[in-house]
């Protein structure tokens, strides 16, 4: 297998890839370097390869830009950490748009400083403390010191429902105290052991992830946890969509029937999500993506995507390339193709590929 790196691309091969080949337990987790690019490809190698979804500005100081990312997936959750030069970057409502992501994401600084602006909010991130942030709201962030260890634990909206009202009350807020530090800790001892776990560890950090979460945002939550009852009626009609899936009219208009909601309700209600039509069609996107992803389902493609409502195989492929990167066919042969540990092979490269794929 030809190992080379293309010029003006990242290394971006999973370090399980290289080493199966010389361990019986294959670690789980993946890695993304600028090493051994030329110093005046280095920047747009990991703009390009590893954040396309941020605008970033090159550092003014270097001429190379040595940075190296390792991710790490369990459970609902994608850990992200980096080590590298300071920047400024921002992601744009333009961005936001065209990408769809729109994730939970617990980041911190262990080394550098960082600020941030969301709206009227401005963020200032002390060494060691973490922040609830969103990628569905623009922001600008600028970085500071020689070099900058950047820690951030990524979810998809809704993958903790429970949890929901603690996100959206901690929105752009510290996670203080010593829940928040305990979190801090965990996540970046999990950092530091990325070499020396195992497949078998992912159930475990997923469990303990979730309980220090649930700690922290109830610690630095200054209303009440308990959901309100627009949350709930989002949570109800969100379940709702996702138990008819496979339902072909399953629109907004029927949508709104069902759940006993007027149509410019139900709008307002995911007006913060995109929109009603677009979120039924994430969800029908993600779970064709796990139905096509699991190695024990022997049905067609095509009988696949029906059970996620979609019933025009040409439109389903092109939604499923637009938004996974890659046709269904090439992603349902990398996961037959057993993927180590476990875990199924993201479409394309790239941490964007890697948080659809949660």
């Amino acid at each position: 297998m030809n190992t080379a790196v293309p010029p003006g691309r990242v290394a971006a091969a999973p370090v399980l890839a290289s080493a199966a080949a010389t361990q019986s337990t294959p670690s789980p987790r993946s890695l993304a370097t600028t090493a051994g690019l030329p110093e005046g490809q280095q920047f747009d190698a990991w703009r390009e390869q590893v954040v396309p979804f941020l605008d970033i500005e090159a550092p003014q100081h270097t001429a190379g830009f040595d940075a190296e990312a390792t991710t790490l997936r369990f459970g609902p959750f994608l850990l992200y950490a980096a080590r590298l030069p300071a920047y400024d970057y921002a992601r744009s409502a333009q961005r936001i748009r065209r990408d769809s992501l729109d994730h939970w994401m617990i980041g911190f600084c262990r080394r550098g400083t960082q600020r941030q602006r969301s709206g009227d909010t401005v963020l200032d991130f002390r060494p060691g403390v973490p922040h609830v942030l969103s990628m569905a709201q623009p922001f600008e962030a600028r970085r500071a010191g020689e070099q900058v260890e950047w820690i951030a634990l990524h979810l998809p909206r809704d993958a903790l429902p429970t949890l929901e009202p603690g996100f959206e009350a901690m929105l752009n807020q510290p996670l203080a105290g010593a829940p928040g530090g305990l979190l801090t800790d965990f996540l970046g001892g999990i950092a530091d052991r990325l070499d020396t776990l195992v497949p078998a560890d992912l159930p475990y950090l997923a469990t303990a992830a979730e309980a220090l979460l649930a700690a922290s945002l109830r610690a630095g939550a200054s209303i009440a946890f308990a959901p309100g009852i627009e949350r709930l009626q989002l949570a109800r009609v969100k379940r709702l969509i996702r138990d008819n899936i496979g339902q072909a009219t399953l629109r907004p208009g029927r949508l709104a029937g069902m759940v006993g909601m007027s149509r410019s309700q139900l709008y307002r209600l995911f007006e913060p999500h995109g929109g009603v039509a677009q979120f039924i069609q994430r969800e029908r996107l993600r779970q064709a993506r796990r139905l096509l992803g699991d190695p024990e389902e022997r049905r067609d493609i095509a009988t696949l995507a029906e059970a996620a409502g979609f019933f025009d195989p040409s439109s389903f492929s092109r939604a499923f390339r637009r938004e996974f990167g890659c046709t269904p066919r090439e992603h349902r042969l990398a996961a037959l193709s057993g993927a180590p540990g476990g875990q199924e092979p993201p479409c394309g490269v790239g941490l964007p590929a890697l948080l659809r794929a949660l």
